[in-house]
């Protein structure tokens, strides 16, 4: 997988997390994304394993870690919207 591909399938992950999984109320829901693109991440490393640098595994980290950090924001951002 090349790194326009990840970052692509990455930014739309984003988007689809902060604006549309986290909206709702249910606290897991949102968390589903993010831990299928973990597991995919996972695999694709175990794979790839030989021919990766440490830029590549700098970017795998951030791309796990994005979709969590949109998780969080969206549903607190939800949250205090409802408490208005």
């Amino acid at each position: 997988m090349n790194l326009l591909t990840l970052g692509g399938i990455a930014i739309v992950l984003v988007i689809l997390e902060e604006f549309v999984f986290s909206a709702s109320r249910y606290f897991w829901v949102g968390g589903i994304a993010p831990v299928l693109w973990t597991i995919f991440l996972a695999y694709v490393v175990i794979v790839a394993a030989a021919n990766l640098t440490v830029v590549d595994y700098t970017l795998v980290i951030i791309a796990v870690i994005a979709p969590y950090v949109c998780w969080g924001n969206g549903f607190q951002r939800r949250a205090n919207r409802r408490q208005s």
